[in-house]
């Protein structure tokens, strides 16, 4: 008998007296608001000093993994952008309201091109508009994904080893390969060595 993986997004917060509320999370509210919800002035008190916008649910775990590799885990915080839901050209309000609560306040994003000399959908256009006007650094990635980053031998220890990587613009579709969710043991599995030299790698140094 098959099963169904189902997969939610939900955030969690405190809520007096001593009570965690849960509740999904909606990608087109409010960032700033999201963000107020993860007590951001906690984090930053733990040292946490930067906020990193990323892709989605998925991204951010795997972000993690590799921000770890690089001492910054306990410095980042990573929040979900909903993938096309938020990444667009009507969000310059928001993220002008987000940088009011960290002047540290960065962005990385698909580039979801078919080649390397295919232009950027108009909607991540106007998104890397909004953070350019909002004075966020946003990074368009080189390559299509975050998984075109992954190694065989990184797959092949997570997944099984006849899994294939990805060239740096194929697709990721729906037949033999990974979930996104495993994309976070992929990222640990990933070598400094392998990351090293890749736009990705160079642009998380720099949080």
């Amino acid at each position: 008998r098959s099963r169904r993986r189902v997969y939610c997004r939900i955030t969690v917060r405190m809520s007096p007296p001593g009570r965690s509320c849960v509740g999904p999370f909606d990608p087109a509210g409010s960032l700033a608001e999201f963000l107020g919800e993860l007590s951001f002035a906690a984090y930053r008190q733990l040292g946490f000093k930067t906020v990193l916008l990323v892709e989605g649910v998925t991204e951010v775990l795997a972000i993690q993994e590799l921000l770890r590799k690089l001492g910054k885990d306990h410095q980042v915080v990573a929040l979900p952008l909903g993938g096309g839901n938020y990444i667009n050209g009507n969000r310059l309000a928001e993220l002008r309201e987000l940088t009011r609560l960290s002047d540290k306040v960065f962005a990385l994003i698909d580039s979801e091109r078919k080649s390397e000399n295919a232009n950027l959908e108009i909607s991540r256009k106007g998104f890397l508009q909004c953070c350019n006007e909002a004075q966020i650094e946003c990074h368009v990635l080189d390559r299509r994904a975050l998984e075109n980053y992954w190694t065989e031998r990184a797959l092949a220890k997570v997944v099984g080893p006849n899994t294939k990587a990805l060239g740096k613009f194929d697709k990721k579709g729906p037949g033999p390969g990974w979930h996104k969710s495993h994309n976070y043991r992929i990222a640990r599995e990933m070598t400094v060595q392998e990351l090293e030299g890749t736009d990705l790698w160079t642009f998380l140094k720099k949080l």
